[in-house]
């Protein structure tokens, strides 16, 4: 049966105390609240309620192995659901927190199986958004919250697509506009020695190593291959995904030959840098030189893909250094791990007009 869901205007950086406190009765009534954080928005409900984090699995379509990370306002917040591991970690933690980075640590009784999918671990983060961290704090309760979109699809970094898309699914939606980051959180493995990266996002892998030291990149951050478990969100299974077919180039060399063709008779949309998209034909998405604005536009450019009259897009490939790891990590996961040379992009296209 659908929701009534209420949308509630707050502003992110200055929220209404009335604002909060409808936020902070739902969580605390074991319901369901879309809210902003600095990456991504967020499908919350009472971390600590197994009952309640099951709901954000009907909302969201997603599997049920699939773990939610807590938001914490506090440090004594963390200690009631994980086991830190060196008592100096507190204060490399606060290095980054608040701030877009999660850690996977062995988890407390305290901690739902819905919320850890049945892993002996828990993701934990400080979210750096003050209508979060206020909605937390009201609520006195960790929130568990996934992004807020339905399950495989792109993630939410404007309340506009969270209205559009999750009403119906969930007690109340803040309206509070776009997200400033627009990537999700980076995902830090702590249970090993060196420390792992699970998940490349918003905090970079350079800025990690200055204070954790060396650090593993694994498969999965890159996005080159789908882990057989989800110890934590965005491993396991395909993320980010528009409908409509969506691959990634080659190369940049490719990708060039390729927006100097007719791409809008071919119903096909490039998506890009600036430096590569000289043209009409493409969807820009900022400058190779701001890496971090390429990220902040990713999600919505797919979005815009569905929307358009496109059959499909092509994008190409970014260097993966910097926040340049998690924009390919998206893109990877987005377009299924599908690399087209020209070639195969015209062949597509011809297919896809005839069978329209």
């Amino acid at each position: 049966m659908p929701f009534h869901t209420r949308i509630v205007k707050a502003d992110q950086n200055r929220p209404d105390p009335e604002a909060v406190h409808s936020g902070a009765e739902v969580i605390l009534a074991g319901g369901t609240v879309i809210f902003p954080t600095e990456t991504v928005y967020g499908l919350g409900a009472n971390g600590l309620d197994q009952e309640a984090c099951l709901k954000i699995f009907t909302a969201k379509s997603r599997p049920a192995d699939n773990p939610l990370i807590l938001h914490i306002s506090s440090l004594e917040m963390l200690d009631d659901i994980a086991v830190l591991p060196d008592s100096r970690l507190r204060e490399s933690l606060m290095r980054f927190w608040p701030g877009p980075l999660t850690v996977l640590l062995e988890k407390s009784d305290a901690v739902p199986a819905a919320v850890s999918a049945g892993q002996p671990t828990v993701a934990v983060r400080m979210p750096d958004n003050r209508l979060a961290l206020e909605l937390i704090s009201a609520s006195g309760v960790p929130i568990a919250a996934p992004s807020a979109n339905l399950s495989t699809r792109p993630s939410i970094t404007d309340s506009q697509d969270a209205i559009l898309e999750m009403s119906g699914r969930v007690d109340l939606i803040y309206d509070s506009g776009k997200t400033s980051f627009g990537l999700e959180s980076t995902i830090l493995d702590l249970t090993t020695s060196p420390p792992r990266l699970l998940r490349a996002g918003s905090t970079t892998v350079e800025s990690l190593q200055e204070v954790f030291g060396s650090i593993e990149i694994s498969d999965a951050a890159r996005g080159t291959v789908e882990s057989n478990v989800a110890i934590t969100p965005g491993m396991k299974y395909r993320h980010y995904a528009p409908e409509k077919p969506f691959f990634l180039m080659h190369s940049v060399e490719d990708f060039r030959a390729l927006v100097n063709l007719d791409l809008c008779h071919l119903g096909i949309l490039a998506i890009g840098a600036d430096e590569l998209c000289r043209s009409d034909q493409c969807l820009r998405l900022g400058s190779m030189t701001d890496l971090r604005q390429v990220g902040h536009n990713l999600f919505s450019a797919f979005r815009q893909l569905d929307l358009g009259d496109y059959n499909m897009a092509v994008i190409h490939p970014f260097p993966e250094n910097g926040y340049g790891l998690a924009i390919m990590n998206r893109i990877r996961k987005a377009t299924g791990h599908r690399t087209v040379t020209v070639k195969e992009v015209l062949e597509l296209a011809g297919n896809s007009n005839q069978s329209a």
